[in-house]
């Protein structure tokens, strides 16, 4: 057996007894420590446990070697293992005494650069006097053999050293020292590593310009060496900075552009790592679709390419999106992939970390009442922990699953052992997801244990990170979309404090979950972004304009091909297009920081509100809770919470009824034969009849036409409450409604300062649905003092942004669309193209009221944290502080109608509320079907007069 035979055997023989007998055999020569040294150096970056043992075989090798050297080489593979591995306190000894070694045999050179390692674990381990005295030692040994090159290297090494002790001065020096050296030897490769360095230590001091420009030079080295591992990792780390500065867009920006660079995903495999990394943010941002998007297609790309390593850690993302998108069969097979392609690459950490994975899909259906599947998830979760000892977060995570799936089991005791030895795996790592979990299943297990003021601290450190975490995205969407999967803690939180009896910081609490990000947006106060000379900018400005171009061309074809019953190459055109812009715009945000300036505001106190509310007004807040449906009645005087209103699945088939009904009634014709009209009737009576029952007659609600602002929940956001019945009346009847995202954007709405009286600027699209649209605007401006009506050619685009900001009233008569699956690029057709709810954030808007009429305009997703996304968002982000719109089409001659009555009641001086409340009544007269009259709605302040 030759000498290679030999250290493979060693590395694939469990038994040691049989190794002892081999190596005893064949009395092994220098060169299998060598061997086994450079697998050590091989293995490092890719598999540290085989680096480990490859280190370990090596020791026990070397006993058997005649050979002096043997041994303190063994020992500086074994050492390595160990500092890959992450037990540095372990190698230090270790290092120490191969060092000791090599110098002892006059090897002075492999001492130093064993050095230079140890130098590594002594600041890890937070010996920094040792680190730099053993820095010091070895540069000065570099220096004492002509090496001056990796003298340098190690003084970025002091460098670093100085930066984690927080000396700062002293870090810049000895980096621009090592700088300069590697300058005068011309060691471009190792300027690089020297300006990544200067770029961490400048970002430490927020000196993130300087920050910025030395990470471009260190990026432009390694592209220009093609050193992809320091380019993609400096990428990264420019990222983090983006991090910090609360501009995550630009983050993914930047990796966005690191793989376009390479050509997509046909040239340079590095852009696959970039679009990796892409995807894993997309993923903690619960940016679900693009996340799962992104890793499929990574998933076959590495494929292709044989990339076992790299295919496994896009099936994870992969899995990981399919899970909190609720496909957990999906998932758990795309999980078991990954988990089979990390055994195969003989990476049990990695599989032990799919496992954590897989059991928490388990535990996912174990909720839903499949004992066992909670079985399944303590034995795959235990399984994992076993292996991730070294691993303190991976470790922590796989506990608390445990923990959790033992509390579903019933068996308190253990789950409590579990979850404690998490929490204290936990300590001082910052990473704010595991932090959440843990401290919200610790309130669960104080809450069982009846220690409700432990509970209570532990639910609120909880929510306490989590919001700090989304204070810190800088980006509407991304705000949107973070709480995704944590907002449950807000529930146990709210149900605790009524269990107290604290209704009054139970609604503050329920407030905080509800449109936070469309909060902070509004908080902006809707300022102008300044022009910018930036020639980058204005690049990015007109690809943008272009791409709006062609996408409105590829709007206009989409809708053609929908009239003809087709769905032809244009949608997909649209889709991509509708991506391309979202991009131009994030590049543009990061460039005009301006654009996105979001101030991030306070919460809403109960007394607050309580002060923005007229007299007599009602605030009704809908929230949902695991105990179910539940409702805040707030008052000038008094909050009165009530619980046990149902679910928000009994309410979604009430809707959906509702909705299937309401669609027969716009079919007319054939249906009316069909169902006959009065039947019809009581048919959607019905529905709303149910729907009162569940979300308005168990509530402490006197009322007697005072207003009665609204926030909805989930998808209370499609009921039409004014046309809620009681068997008798109908909600309209007795009071006076509106809706609102939130009670803190309503303060905001009410806050919103009025500007100098304007006029009624009106636009009219007759298209083929809605034909009496300029007959409409016709009969609105007549009633307006000075009307400014563009109608059919003339409701172009261009004349909405630039007639828009001079208006009091925004009329709009055309046809909406409602996307839920992109509802940003919901939008109303204009005579030349679509207004996206988007394009609203580039509109500064002085009108006290925005009138839609138009079908589908009142529609949003709602999406984690109750976000509505849609026209609303835009129109209220643009400075509206109140708008009517409509949840769903409604025929042209009565909305016609509705709008002269309305138009001639608000002239007449009556609020928006009263005006559209006045207008409901008479059109129920000649349209006694809902269908007719409870579609409009009103949102935000409702209870100002306009003058027009």
């Amino acid at each position: 057996m030759n000498t290679t035979d030999l250290a493979r055997y060693l590395m694939d023989e469990p038994d040691p007894a049989k190794r002892q007998a081999r190596l005893q055999q064949t009395m092994p020569a220098i060169e299998l420590i060598e061997i086994l040294k450079a697998e050590v150096d091989r293995q490092k970056d890719v598999d540290t446990a085989r680096a480990l043992l490859a280190g370990e075989r090596a020791v026990e090798a070397a006993a058997h070697v005649q050979d002096a050297r043997a041994r303190p080489l063994a020992l500086w593979a074994y050492a390595v293992g160990l500092t890959v591995r992450g037990n540095f306190a372990e190698s230090i000894p270790v290092y120490e005494e191969a060092r000791k070694g090599l110098q002892s045999l006059g090897y002075e050179e492999d001492a130093t650069r064993a050095g230079m390692r140890q130098i590594q674990a002594l600041a890890v381990m937070g010996d920094m006097s040792g680190a730099l005295a053993l820095a010091e030692e070895t540069r000065e040994a570099f220096m004492g053999l002509g090496l001056f090159r990796d003298a340098a290297l190690v003084s970025i090494n002091i460098g670093i050293i100085h930066y984690r002790a927080g000396r700062m001065l002293e870090a810049e020096s000895a980096i621009k020292n090592a700088l300069e050296q590697l300058s005068r030897v011309g060691d471009v490769v190792g300027q690089g590593k020297a300006h990544g360095n200067l770029a961490l230590i400048y970002e430490a001091q927020d000196r993130y310009r300087e920050a910025v420009a030395h990470y471009q030079t260190a990026l432009d080295i390694f592209r220009t060496h093609n050193l992809t591992e320091d380019f993609i990792g400096n990428s990264v780390n420019l990222a983090l900075l983006y991090r910090k500065e609360g501009r995550l867009n630009q983050a993914l920006d930047l990796l966005s552009r690191v793989r376009a660079m390479y050509g997509r995903l046909n040239g340079n495999p590095n852009a696959a790592f970039a679009q990796l990394e892409e995807a894993r943010i997309h993923l903690d941002l619960n940016l679900l679709s693009e996340a799962r998007k992104l890793s499929q297609e990574l998933v076959e790309v590495f494929a292709a390419r044989g990339m076992q390593m790299e295919q496994a850690e896009a099936l994870t993302t992969l899995g990981g999106a399919q899970a909190k998108q609720g496909r957990l069969e999906e998932a758990r097979q795309t999980l078991e992939r990954a988990r089979e392609g990390w055994l195969s690459l003989q990476n049990a950490i990695q599989a032990a970390l799919v496992d954590v994975s897989v059991a928490s899909l388990f535990l996912e259906s174990g909720r839903q009442g499949q004992m066992a599947a909670l079985e399944q998830a303590v034995l795959i979760s235990g399984r994992a922990i076993e292996a991730l000892s070294e691993v303190p977060s991976a470790k922590a995570l796989g506990l608390s699953v445990m923990a959790e799936a033992l509390l579903e089991l019933g068996n308190r005791p253990e789950a409590k052992r579990y979850l404690e030895e998490a929490a204290s795996l936990a300590v001082g790592l910052g990473i704010p997801d595991l932090t959440i979990r843990i401290e919200r299943l610790r309130g669960q297990m104080a809450l069982l244990e009846n220690r409700t003021q432990a509970a209570e601290l532990h639910f609120k450190r909880a929510i306490e990170r989590l919001e700090g975490v989304r204070a810190s995205l800088s980006v509407d969407e991304f705000k949107s979309a973070y709480l995704g999967d944590k907002l449950e803690v807000y529930g146990d939180l709210v149900d605790l404090l009524l269990d107290t009896k604290h209704p009054r910081e139970a609604f503050e609490y329920a407030e905080r979950a509800k449109s936070r990000a469309l909060v902070d947006l509004l908080a902006r106060g809707g300022e102008s972004p300044r022009s910018s000379a930036d020639p980058e900018v204005e690049r990015l400005q007109q690809e943008l304009a272009q791409a709006r171009q062609e996408l409105n061309q590829h709007f206009l074809a989409v809708e053609a091909e929908a009239t003809a019953g087709i769905r032809g190459s244009n949608w997909e055109k649209m889709l991509a297009l509708e991506e391309q812009v979202t991009q131009l715009i994030r590049e543009l945000e990061r460039l005009q920081p301006e654009i996105v300036l979001i101030e991030q505001v306070q919460e809403l106190r109960l007394h607050e509100l309580q002060q923005t509310l007229e007299p007599g007004t009602i605030l009704l807040e809908y929230f949902h809770t695991r105990e179910g449906l539940m409702a805040f009645v707030v008052d000038g005087d008094r909050v009165e919470a009530v619980r046990g209103l149902g679910t928000l699945e009994q309410v979604q088939q009430h809707v959906e009824q509702l909705e299937f009904f309401l669609s027969r009634v716009a079919q007319g014709g054939m249906m009316l034969k069909i169902y006959g009209e009065e039947a019809l009737k009581r048919s959607v009576d019905d529905q709303l009849h149910a729907l009162y029952q569940l979300l308005i007659e168990p509530l402490p609600l006197q009322l007697s036409g005072q207003p009665l602002i609204i926030v909805p929940h989930g998808i209370l956001h499609a009921v039409p409450f004014a046309a809620l019945y009681d068997g008798e009346q109908y909600l309209l009847d007795r009071a006076e409604l509106s809706l609102s995202p939130s009670a803190a954007v309503y303060a905001l709405c009410r806050k919103r300062i009025r500007h100098d009286p304007g006029s009624l600027v009106a636009f009219g699209v007759p298209i083929e649905n809605i034909p009496q649209a300029t007959l409409e605007v016709e009969q609105i401006s007549q009633i307006a003092q000075t009307p400014h009506k563009f109608v059919g050619e003339a409701a172009t685009l261009q004349n909405f942004f630039a007639a828009a900001p001079q208006a009091e009233v925004l009329h709009i008569a055309t046809h909406g669309a409602f996307r839920p699956d992109n509802p940003m690029f919901s939008g109303l057709r204009m005579a030349d193209g679509w207004l996206a709810a988007r394009d609203l954030y580039n509109l500064r808007l002085g009108a006290e009221l925005v009138v839609l009429s138009a079908c589908e305009t009142g529609l949003a997703k709602q999406t984690s944290g109750d976000e509505l996304m849609g026209l609303a968002r835009g129109f209220l982000y643009a400075g509206a502080p109140c708008l009517i719109a409509s949840l769903w089409p409604v025929r042209d001659d009565a909305t016609a109608r509705f709008m002269t009555t309305f138009y001639t009641n608000l002239r007449a001086g009556m609020s928006v509320a009263t005006a559209l409340r006045e207008a409901q009544l008479v059109l129920r007269q000649e349209y006694p079907n809902p269908y007719f009259w409870s579609a409009f709605t009103a949102t935000g302040d409702s209870h100002r007069t306009v003058n027009i």
